[in-house]
């Protein structure tokens, strides 16, 4: 599969496009080996009506809790840099939503990634839908999801 930075939903409702910087944070972190652990970060960029535009990805940091099989993000650093590029742009870049690998081919999301994603969904204060994805090792899954109608996005590929 071709190595592109827009995705749309399937209902071409919805245009996410991703920074090649973001790209670059997936790719590094993405799981090739058994021994490596899952990582992970929150998702930050503008909205722009009903799409989004994917500036950063933040990545894992020393009080994430990661292993192979797993991973649970702490907001301590996180946050800051949220905070931060809040503030260097202008107060236009927000929370998009949440990216993590897991260590699949094509990655699936499990029971406690819909579980969270919902609990997500719950604490926020608008029905701004929220991107989660989940990076595999050839490919990547996301959706938009807002407690309503959930929306996947079309599959795409991840280069070597």
């Amino acid at each position: 599969m071709p190595f592109v930075t827009e995705w749309s939903t399937t209902d071409q409702r919805n245009l996410v496009v991703f920074a090649p910087d973001v790209l670059k944070v997936f790719k590094h972190y993405r799981q090739r080996f058994f021994w490596q652990p899952e990582g992970g970060g929150i998702l930050l960029g503008r909205r722009r009506g009903k799409h989004l535009e994917v500036m950063l990805a933040t990545e894992p940091s020393h009080k994430d809790r990661r292993s192979a099989f797993s991973f649970v993000r702490e907001a301590d650093g996180h946050a800051d840099i949220a905070e931060q590029a809040w503030r260097q742009g202008d107060k236009q870049i927000d929370y998009l939503g949440e990216w993590h690998t897991h260590p699949q081919r094509v990655p699936t999301p499990s029971a406690i990634d819909r579980l969270e994603w919902g609990k997500l969904v719950l604490q926020r204060s608008t029905l701004t839908p929220i991107l989660v994805v989940v990076v595999g090792t050839k490919a990547i899954h996301a959706e938009l999801i807002d407690g309503v109608q959930d929306k996947m996005l079309s599959p795409i590929g991840l280069s070597e």
